[in-house]
């Protein structure tokens, strides 16, 4: 697949967010686009830095290049062979001051008795095989993919987690609510990039 940059040449800073949108043909991990995205807002910057020194940031001058104020990875982690780095590269296009949502599913008894067992076999909402139990994300193990082994900022202190709220449907009505006290199925955290 290709990357079609439609807009490569347009660097008018007139554009609204809806004429900024990258064109992005599948094919590509998220870890790939990263380093395509950051490769090319680098090239901005030098040769931003190299043409007018006196530009406030290189965004001012190529906004296709801007990090993201908000980036999701929902119900994905628990699909992905290594989610440490799927988690990596979204950080990496996050703006100071960006949100990273992670919506998985929790590791307990529970959600096998729901994920797997109800929605494979009982249901038969999703196909059999869909989830692996062992690939499922506890809230520990996720905010330590994103801030850090002690759940605390990771390395370099960029990111924290702000909420964690599990995803909780009523049986009976089929509508879906968060719920902080119940992560033990289906759950969302939001992390933010510190300034």
């Amino acid at each position: 697949s290709e990357w079609n940059e439609s807009n490569k040449n347009n660097n008018n800073n007139n554009n609204t967010p809806e004429e900024r949108k990258i064109m992005y043909i599948g094919g590509k991990t998220v870890e790939e686009f990263a380093s395509h995205w950051l490769s090319k807002r680098n090239e901005t910057i030098t040769t931003t830095t190299t043409t007018t020194p006196s530009s406030s940031s290189s965004h001012d001058n190529n906004p296709q290049f801007e990090l993201f104020d908000i980036i999701t990875t929902l119900e994905v982690v628990e699909h992905v062979p290594d989610p440490s780095s799927l988690i990596r590269a979204a950080v990496s296009l996050l703006k100071p001051g960006g949100i990273l949502f992670v919506s998985t599913i929790n590791r307990t008894a529970k959600s096998y008795g729901v994920a797997i067992v109800g929605a494979e076999y009982v249901t038969g909402m999703v196909p059999v095989g869909t989830h692996d139990w062992n690939s499922f994300w506890s809230v520990e193990e996720v905010r330590g993919m994103v801030c850090g082994g002690d759940g605390g900022d990771n390395g370099d202190g960029t990111m924290k987690q702000i909420a964690v709220n599990g995803m909780v449907v009523n049986p009976l009505n089929m509508e879906w609510s968060l719920d902080a006290s119940d992560v033990d199925v289906n759950w969302i955290g939001a992390y933010q990039k510190k300034e």
